[in-house]
């Protein structure tokens, strides 16, 4: 009968050691290629820009080709961080709302303003204006804002999910003198409250200075699985008795936002060419 050799578990350890040392050896060598390569993670955004169109009559699907066969690419191409592309979600009863708009991403406003400056001059975006631009102007109106991320504001995760989700953005007007209290609210408990309700917190702006137009105002960027998930969401936060209470101390000295007009709420549907999905 032949026996078969076992061998003893320190030599088992012996190996198992000069493996994991060779695996660890082997992750690090790949972390450093995906680094030198640049894909490890992406640029650091020092500044948002939320940029809205609105499609001249008949135009927002040539508009909408424009920026998926053409804009997008060229603006990565100048080194721009394209984010996210919305249509306004449509509301029962009203007329379409044909306004684009879109966020981008920079790491600071010169570096912003020499990517814009490439852009304009590159003869690819040139001759993709010039043609699209034969039958008359695909825009009726531009408008930009600039933005820097609140120190409360989750780190930026563009992967898109798999099922494409609803998305509101909110902008927040405030009586004069109390902008840091609502900050204060939401850094201490509205985001918070919000995840425990099935909200995806995003994005968190302040407008950058020197925008007469955004005085007083914050504005936010939440995510949704779909418009039903968003109306139980919102129900269920204003139901809130926590909410409830932090609403009521917050405002003992009296109203937080100005009314009305106080909160500007646009819900969004991703494009099929947004990143952020």
């Amino acid at each position: 009968m032949t026996t078969l050799a076992i061998p003893r578990p320190s030599l088992f350890r012996r190996a198992a050691a000069v493996l994991a040392v060779a695996a660890t050896a082997v992750l690090s060598a790949c972390s450093s290629m995906g680094a030198a390569n640049g894909s490890a993670a992406e640029p650091a955004i020092g500044l948002y820009e939320l940029r809205i169109y609105t499609a001249a009559p008949g135009k927002a699907a040539a508009l909408d080709a424009r920026f998926r066969d053409h804009t997008v690419g060229l603006f990565q191409k100048h080194g721009m961080l394209p984010i996210g592309f919305f249509h306004v979600a449509p509301t029962a009863g009203q007329p379409i709302d044909d306004r684009l708009f879109y966020v981008m991403g920079y790491k600071d406003r010169a570096a912003r303003d020499e990517s814009w400056k490439a852009f304009a001059a590159d003869p690819a975006w040139r001759t993709v204006y010039a043609e699209s631009q034969k039958d008359g102007s695909l825009t009726s109106k531009i408008e930009n804002i600039f933005l820097s991320a609140t120190d409360y504001s989750p780190m930026l995760n563009t992967k898109p999910s798999a099922t494409p989700r609803h998305f509101e953005l909110r902008t927040y007007t405030v009586t004069p003198g109390r902008l840091e209290d609502l900050h204060t609210r939401f850094r201490d408990h509205t985001l918070r409250i919000f995840a425990k309700h099935g909200m995806t917190n995003y994005l968190y702006w302040r407008p950058v200075a020197d925008q007469p137009a955004m005085t007083d105002k914050m504005a936010y960027l939440l995510a949704f699985p779909n418009q039903e998930a968003r109306t139980n969401s919102w129900k269920a936060f204003g139901a809130d008795e926590e909410w409830k209470k932090v609403a009521a101390d917050s405002q003992k000295t009296g109203p937080m936002l100005i009314s009305p007009g106080g909160v500007v709420s646009v819900q969004l549907t991703p494009t099929d060419y947004s990143p952020l999905r």
